[in-house]
């Protein structure tokens, strides 16, 4: 039988638990949830939290130009869950923007991401990916394990 919804979601929060995951909701000015369904759009990308994460991970704080002036005014509040190493990166950004709430930082990055338009923050929506190298000594020794442990497979299989 199916799970329930609830059994699904005590399931999900469990998960998080284990992996560190915090829930943070930002408040920002009214339209940049707007910009960033659009962004999402422009780039296929499905879930919040994943465009976000995507948005710190890939920014650099010398990049963003100088903060807009703040209006009051109706807001917007993006929600979404991040992981340790990504919310120390969101510190180290808002830190490095001379900003005192990671609100402001999330609401630069998407208003930046946004000004570049489709093609401009492609890049900013990439998914890294780790660069692996293997030396020759490396491959060399990985090769004579495998070509050792097929000549005794083939010694066990002529055993039977």
């Amino acid at each position: 039988m199916a799970a329930t919804q609830e059994e699904r979601t005590a399931k999900l929060a469990e998960r998080r638990q284990e992996l560190g995951e915090q829930e943070l909701r930002h408040t920002a000015p009214y339209g940049t949830r707007a910009m960033l369904d659009e962004l999402m759009r422009w780039h296929e990308i499905e879930e919040v939290g994943e465009a976000v994460q995507l948005l710190v991970l890939n920014c650099r704080a010398e990049d963003l130009p100088p903060a807009p002036q703040k209006i009051k005014g109706p807001s917007d509040i993006i929600r979404h869950y991040f992981r340790q190493g990504v919310r120390d990166r969101l510190s180290a950004i808002t830190a490095a923007l001379g900003e005192s709430k990671g609100r402001d930082a999330i609401w630069r990055l998407i208003a930046y991401a946004h000004s570049l338009g489709p093609d401009g923050s492609a890049s900013l929506f990439e998914i890294p990916r780790h660069k692996i190298e293997v030396p020759q000594n490396v491959a060399r020794k990985l090769r004579q394990a495998g070509f050792a442990e097929s000549l005794q497979m083939n010694a066990d299989d002529g055993d039977e």
